[in-house]
């Protein structure tokens, strides 16, 4: 019984590991050499990528390395964070004593000195006083999910991140480089900011709902993070398909078009035109593979072969 206990446990684990993490080909339609995507979960250390002889047999084919955008380039993104402010401020003149009544500024301010234990409305936090009522959401659940992962020693970041990782030593290689996403045009900031803007009464319910009910909304996070642990988990197995059927995964996915359907449509023909140029290996969110809008079942419906790649025994 026990060599059979043994034997069905090794027989599992190899099922579970038989896929390299999260890493696919793309072949077929004419294109002279396959084109390889890693799916990245951005918490892991990119030093995890040394050990799968798979990726670097993939990484050491590829001439050019496509990333959704260019996270090494200081430059780019004190651009990128320069627009972000002007995006997420209140109109010239305003604050946030102009958009939220006295109740509600109280209880903002009681918030604030429980979860940062410093009062909103002392000077020290006179530089935040023009943001809008969503980038106070924001912070607050940053310091949420930051005393979560906490708990999640696995999901630290030791040394460089995944995608980081990827770029430097495409970088170090001499290869091409490029983003899937760009700064957005300074008209299109605009317009953004004019929207979210006109929008502030939806965003001040919204303040308000999420300071009233912040211990269910902290739950919240502890759940999302227990989720994003178990898909490092998944990664580390090689486990595509538990990852993609996960509900969590599923539910953000649908929650959050903008954010992985439009983004994704936006990036294929740039995917397109690459992998006709030279072998590309892409590196970007596993969130953005999953589901018939993710970008593998995009090439699919494109006519392109797309397939993990199996470990070899």
């Amino acid at each position: 019984m026990t060599k059979r206990f043994i034997l069905s446990l090794t027989i599992a684990l190899a099922a579970v590991s038989a896929n390299a993490q999260f890493l696919f080909r793309i072949s077929g339609k004419k294109i002279k050499a396959p084109s390889y995507i890693l799916g990245s979960v951005h918490t892991l250390p990119g030093a995890l990528l040394d050990s799968i002889p798979e990726y670097l047999e993939a990484e050491a084919k590829c001439q050019q390395l496509y990333a959704e955008f260019d996270i090494s380039n200081q430059q780019k993104i004190a651009e990128a964070q320069t627009a972000g402010q002007q995006a997420i401020s209140l109109p010239d003149g305003k604050t946030i004593f102009d958009v939220l009544n006295m109740e509600q500024m109280d209880m903002l301010n009681y918030r604030f000195k429980e979860v940062f234990n410093v009062n909103f409305t002392d000077s020290v936090m006179k530089a935040v006083w023009n943001y809008q009522p969503n980038v106070l959401i924001t912070t607050f659940n940053l310091i949420f999910t930051s005393q979560e992962m906490q708990k999640h020693p696995e999901l630290g970041m030791i040394g460089t991140p995944i995608d980081m990782f990827c770029i430097n030593r495409a970088k170090q290689r001499g290869l091409s480089f490029g983003q899937l996403d760009e700064i957005q045009p300074e008209d299109k900031l605009k317009k953004m900011r004019d929207s979210l803007n006109a929008k502030i009464d939806v965003q001040v319910d919204s303040l308000v709902a999420f300071l009233s009910d912040m211990d269910h909304r902290k739950q919240m996070i502890a759940d999302e993070m227990n989720s994003v642990a178990t898909t490092g988990t998944y990664w580390k197995q090689g486990d595509y398909n538990s990852f993609a059927q996960s509900e969590y995964w599923i539910s953000q996915v649908n929650k959050q078009p903008e954010l992985f359907k439009a983004r994704n449509e936006r990036w294929l023909p740039k995917i397109k035109t690459a992998i006709t140029e030279a072998p590309t290996m892409f590196v970007f969110g596993a969130g953005h593979l999953v589901g018939p809008s993710g970008v593998l079942q995009l090439l699919r419906n494109e006519g392109y072969k797309v397939e993990q790649i199996k470990v070899k025994r």
